[in-house]
């Protein structure tokens, strides 16, 4: 069994067989019902189980919107078919049942520590499973789910009980998520030294042979103080870019909508981009994108030429020749890499050196290759454009927190009683962080909260004052 990836522009390609070149029907992509992107799994054989596959293309309707989401449920679902059919004597994925699950969680969980994976890996799979086998009873696929149909109950705001959905397989000792992130020095030495390529006193290496230093050190500083994940980060187009002079010189930084057809779960939010970042930004545009457009121009097949924009809607020549009028707000990442001006220029911000957009696999191997050098330098600092994510959250909370808490101590003394000062404290930072998160829901903010210094700091006091008195009551008695 194999995982694919749709790529429809193949399909519109030239199909060589026995010499002879095959086209295949223009139409064969809207009559196929086959979606740019989506997953799908093929047997051993080859054979396309539609019932399977019809699934993943209906993901998107069922809350799983991210790209990178449901490559994870198609990964997590190919795990949980091979071990039915090499474990389970060769059931299908439609014939599992309980037993068929708890032998799947004594060899996932309970197997010897070198193939025994995480509880928070057993619970992503888990999710995937129970979202498919809810939606194979929905369409009526199957008779029973190996999960069964617990149902709990779940008090919420105004004393209403309604009844939730228990997935009793999940544990609920799991981490609720692998937080790394990157200290102020860590991330200077990982900028100055494996992104500049610059020596450790911060002298420049005649020795280092890379290309773009600075272009790569933008987007890792536009990851750090934004907190924008990689695909979004990846596919911003240059014309979008807010311009630094026209609010006055003396704002540090603009507000930005982040559209949502690229953010994850396709919802957009603002965001504050540093003036002093935007300013670098136009000079790469002017100078070192510049240089590159001028020696690269894009010869791609499936360009969509962009004759001219204003407000965020863009004349746009399609693939029969005609013009139309398009939101370019609504378009995905990779639709957006196929964007091109008249002149056959590419309007994403970042290109490579053949002048052609950058992709979030691409920026992957630069941080991979950054944090290679700095091994190789004897310095300890892994970075990913992930962990930078977490390191904007990190330090942006703590300085939220920080304002918050003189705000309040300035107002003087305050007639609120200790729960309203306590959310005044501490919930107003993580409701501004969530939104600049893009968190669909506060918990998953809250897990940055473990990562503040202040919070160590907090509770060490607390317990520093909390074993003094009961030394004081131990004296007393």
């Amino acid at each position: 069994m194999q995982l694919f990836i749709t790529d429809t522009r193949v399909l519109m390609r030239d199909l060589v067989t026995d010499s002879a070149a095959c086209t295949l029907p223009s139409d064969v992509v809207t009559r196929t019902g086959l979606i740019d992107g989506v997953p799908f799994i093929l047997d051993d054989d080859g054979r396309y189980d539609s019932d399977l596959n019809r699934f993943f293309r209906a993901c998107p309707t069922m809350g799983v919107r991210s790209p990178n989401s449901l490559k994870a449920y198609a990964f997590d679902i190919l795990v949980w078919m091979r071990f039915l059919n090499e474990q389970r004597n060769h059931k299908s994925i439609w014939q599992a049942d309980r037993e068929d699950l708890a032998a799947y969680h004594a060899a996932r969980r309970r197997s010897t520590p070198m193939h025994r994976i995480s509880a928070s890996s057993w619970n992503r799979a888990i999710a995937a499973l129970e979202k498919f086998y809810g939606w194979a009873k929905e369409e009526e696929l199957i008779a029973v789910s190996p999960f069964g149909s617990s149902i709990g109950w779940r008090r919420i705001h105004g004393g209403r009980v309604v009844p939730i959905k228990t997935v009793r397989a999940r544990e609920p000792g799991a981490r609720r998520g692998d937080l790394r992130f990157v200290s102020l020095d860590n991330f200077l030495i990982f900028r100055d030294v494996g992104l500049r390529g610059r020596h450790t006193d911060g002298l420049e290496d005649s020795t280092w042979y890379g290309r773009h230093g600075e272009r790569n050190v933008l987007f890792a500083e536009l990851l750090a103080t934004t907190g924008l994940r990689l695909e979004e980060a990846a596919s911003l187009l240059t014309i979008e870019l807010p311009l630094t002079g026209r609010d006055g010189a003396s704002q540090r930084s603009l507000p930005f909508r982040l559209p949502a057809a690229i953010a994850k779960g396709g919802k957009g939010r603002e965001i504050r981009l540093p003036v002093r970042l935007l300013r670098r930004l136009a000079d790469y545009v002017a100078i070192e994108r510049a240089a590159i457009v001028a020696k690269h121009r894009s010869n791609c097949s499936d360009a969509m030429i962009v004759l001219d924009s204003n407000r965020g809607v863009g004349r746009v020549v399609n693939e029969s020749g005609k013009v139309g009028r398009l939101r370019l707000d609504m378009l995905r990442p990779k639709e957006r890499r196929s964007l091109v001006m008249p002149s056959g220029e590419p309007m994403a911000l970042w290109l490579n050196e053949v002048g052609r957009p950058m992709t979030a696999e691409a920026w992957e191997a630069v941080f991979r290759r950054a944090s290679a050098r700095c091994c190789r330098f004897g310095i300890d600092v892994t970075v990913t454009p992930h962990a930078l994510r977490h390191t904007f959250a990190v330090h942006m909370l703590s300085m939220l927190i920080r304002e918050q808490i003189g705000s309040v101590l300035a107002d003087g003394p305050s007639d609120e009683p200790g729960a309203g000062v306590y959310r005044r404290m501490v919930g107003d930072p993580l409701q501004k962080l969530q939104r600049l998160m893009g968190h669909a829901s506060i918990a998953s903010t809250y897990i940055y909260l473990d990562s503040l210094e202040e919070s160590r700091a907090l509770v060490e006091a607390a317990a520093e004052h909390w074993g003094a008195a009961l030394d004081g009551s131990a004296d007393a008695a």
